[in-house]
């Protein structure tokens, strides 16, 4: 009949074709599963990624009444306009983590030990995101992490008696988002006089243009403002309109410190920070750099990996890198780092990772990849080296510091200086005056890049 379209086009006849050669179990299989209306455990989402998943597994929990959206802005549009606004309580909404020891998690409770030490502020934490007993160990770790946080208030999503979810928690000055997916029950929850965002990373970068890449983009047109580690961040986070402070990560000089006794010569121990699982630290373009290293350099370099567990072998790459996989401690890390002569981390959103400033702490010269949102510190030629994006010209930057012991010897001389002269004491007191108000000139939409004030020596 003319107009009538098949059921069953080209493209489909070949699949149900493919299918029926690989036999009966498997069409039967596919029949079946074709017409399931329930999702099956069995599957496991075989065909999703992270950035497929993040917006069906949980119905509604991205969804966000228009009350909420307009609540919010009110609020905020009070807050900005307020000539002073005291912090007495915040309600911090995190997401879980295996370690509170990683570095934007733990420096989330730097802040809270810090703000209750200095200014009593109570800190409550909620883990939004999983249940009371996957979290034990997230929760013993807040509790011993600083000694200020040993009663700070620790709940989760549900109330222990059902309920909507955020009901049970108690009113509050600020409630502040610390991940995107956090963004969504700040903005819903009404008990707070205002409500900040934590801003550690462009999160929208962890995914490829996808729907997870759009929910965490919306989360910046929330208008909430930032608390955002480093300038060149703030910077991107002020473009959608937001007003923000910066902050500029220190280093625990007591843990991160060079050796006490000179480093071996030979060989030059070159450290990679690598992290398959995390696509922003460009895990395949640095073990392309350093097999190009090894290639040139042979046995007078030994390259060692660490971050996350995976064998080098499945790359082919055992009989040129290392890897310790995560290692148990930041006291582990710290030790590594003293053994190291080269660091080489990448970093493709618009964060410089912790890592360039322990390396630097540590008196271990850095390499990294240029990017315009960290050229506010990392400066080439002075405290590290910076490479364009490509396997050859990162493996060359390391090449300059395996054979030029004086060029290692100045960077690291200049790195050091720099890496002193940043207190925690100094970064949080700043946002401090900012989000109180007491600076309001702290809090700025503009979007000129201004570096918090470091301390003016180094600490002994």
């Amino acid at each position: 009949m003319r107009g009538h379209t098949s059921r069953f086009s080209r493209e489909r006849l070949q699949y149900i074709w493919g299918t029926m050669k690989q036999g009966p179990t498997e069409l039967g299989y596919t029949y079946f599963r074709a017409r399931r209306r329930k999702k099956n455990k069995a599957d496991k989402d075989l065909w999703l990624e992270e950035w497929d998943r993040i917006p069906i597994e949980e119905p509604g929990r991205f969804d966000l009444p228009e009350s909420a959206l307009e609540d919010t802005e009110r609020l905020i549009s009070a807050y900005r306009s307020a000539d002073s606004f005291e912090i007495g309580s915040i309600q911090w909404f995190v997401p879980w983590v295996p370690t509170v020891f990683l570095g934007g998690v733990y420096t989330i409770l730097r802040f809270a030990a810090h703000l209750r030490r200095e200014h009593g502020v109570e800190s409550r934490f909620c883990i939004y995101d999983v249940k009371p007993r996957s979290a034990t160990r997230m929760v013993a770790g807040i509790r011993s992490a600083f000694p200020e946080l040993k009663d700070a208030e620790i709940t989760f999503r549900k109330p222990p008696g059902g309920g909507p979810d955020y009901s049970h928690l108690r009113d509050c000055d600020a409630a502040i988002a610390t991940l995107w997916t956090s963004a969504y029950p700040v903005l819903r929850f009404q008990k707070a006089r205002t409500k900040l965002y934590f801003v550690q990373d462009f999160e929208p970068y962890f995914y490829p243009a996808s729907g997870a890449f759009a929910l965490a983009e919306q989360t910046y047109r929330f208008g909430l403002p930032g608390i955002v580690n480093t300038p060149g961040l703030a910077g991107a986070y002020r473009e959608y309109g937001n007003a923000a402070v910066s902050f500029v990560p220190a280093v625990d000089l007591d843990r991160y410190h060079p050796p006490t006794e000179p480093r071996q010569d030979s060989p030059v121990r070159v450290f990679f920070y690598a992290r398959p699982a995390n696509p922003r630290n460009a895990f395949g373009l640095g073990l392309a750099s350093l097999a190009e290293v090894k290639e040139r350099y042979g046995d007078s370099v030994d390259i060692i990996c660490a971050g996350e567990s995976w064998n080098p072998g499945q790359f082919g790459f055992a009989d040129k890198v290392g890897n310790l996989g995560r290692l148990q401690s930041l006291a582990e890390v710290a030790a590594l780092y003293r053994t190291c002569h080269i660091g080489l981390v990448l970093m493709v959103t618009k964060h410089p990772s912790y890592q360039p400033f322990e390396f630097m702490a540590s008196g271990v010269a850095c390499v990294s990849n240029r990017n315009t949102h960290t050229d506010w510190f990392l400066r080439d030629g002075e405290n590290c080296l910076l490479a364009r994006p490509t396997p050859g010209d990162i493996a060359e930057r390391i090449g300059r510091l395996v054979e030029d012991r004086g060029m290692r010897d100045r960077i690291n001389e200049r790195s050091l200086a720099d890496v002193q002269a940043i207190r925690w004491e100094d970064q949080i007191e700043w946002v401090w005056r900012a989000i109180t108000k007491r600076e309001p000139a702290l809090l700025r939409t503009g979007p000129a890049i201004t570096a918090p004030p470091q301390s003016e020596a180094p600490r002994d």
